[in-house]
């Protein structure tokens, strides 16, 4: 399996005073091994990346950018989107922007660690995993929501790959750093799976708190489909989950008790990233 090392950043900083504006100019994407250019030119990281999953041996490549940033001096410096209240709030998107990763004025955020980020395109958010065959789902978190959180999306399934697991997930009392991402996953499959996993901080596989639980056996699941409505709700120790109203899991579990809310992605080498989106967002906290 290739092991590819991205994304490495070459930043031209022309000035840095202590409040500054950044003009940033996106460069094209290069493919190197080692110090050797293996192709040049790519329009974006996810090209890049592909480029070097096409190589079919065992080497480590990098992918550089050639974007700069104009740095020049400001009186003042920018004011940082206030994050929304704690307690009862709630934030709305149609994933208007095209963002990699998905940030909206600052409302989404992950911490610089071994997963990957969510991107948004054409009214719709979608991961960027898959090019190794490990645990590294693409998620993004909100800010200032209450530990009793509601979070409800569109579904949308794209023409594309269907092969390997393709997954969206709706996440609850979630917190990162650079080392650890921990809360709790609830993870929509394709196929109609609903699974409940807890993330427990360290990369690598999390905890099933109950894989098609609830009232309905996963052998009777319905598939994912375009405008279908996925729910998550965690009220005190109950998580509760729904699929177009339909009560799938219903469970307890007292690992954590704060966290915000947020989404997530996942597919296996060979899925499509783009084949199961969101259209629409809502996270809520009372």
């Amino acid at each position: 399996m290739n092991s590819i090392q991205r994304p490495l950043y070459a930043l031209a900083v022309l000035c840095a005073p202590a409040f500054a504006d950044t003009t940033t100019t996106p460069g094209p994407w290069d493919l190197y091994y080692n110090s050797t250019l293996m192709q040049g030119g790519f329009g974006n990281e996810s090209s890049c990346v592909n480029a070097a999953s096409a190589y079919d041996v065992t080497r480590t490549y990098t992918c550089r950018t050639r974007t700069t940033v104009a740095v020049t001096q400001n009186a003042a410096p920018p004011a940082p989107p206030p994050p929304p209240p704690s307690g009862a709030v709630t934030y709305t998107t149609n994933f208007d922007s095209t963002e990699f990763p998905i940030s909206e004025g600052g409302r989404w955020h992950r911490a610089n660690n071994p997963w990957t980020s969510v991107r948004s395109a054409n009214g719709t958010a979608y991961g960027s995993n898959g090019v190794t065959n490990g645990y590294d789902d693409s998620y993004a978190l909100l800010s200032g929501f209450g530990p009793n959180q509601t979070v409800e999306a569109v579904v949308q399934v794209n023409p594309g790959t269907v092969g390997p697991s393709h997954e969206v997930e709706l996440l609850l009392r979630f917190s990162d750093d650079n080392s650890n991402a921990r809360g709790y996953e609830v993870d929509f499959w394709l196929n109609g799976t609903v699974q409940v996993m807890r993330w427990n901080g360290p990369f690598g596989p999390g905890t099933d708190v109950a894989t098609s639980g609830g009232p309905v056996p996963w052998t009777q699941a319905v598939p994912l489909k375009t405008g279908d409505v996925i729910k998550a709700q965690m009220i005190g120790n109950r998580i509760q989950v729904w699929h177009n109203g339909v009560l799938k899991a219903d469970v307890i579990d007292n690992a954590f008790a704060t966290g915000q809310p947020g989404m997530g992605f996942f597919i296996r080498p060979g899925g499509s990233n783009n084949l199961l989106t969101l259209t629409r967002y809502t996270a809520s906290s009372n």
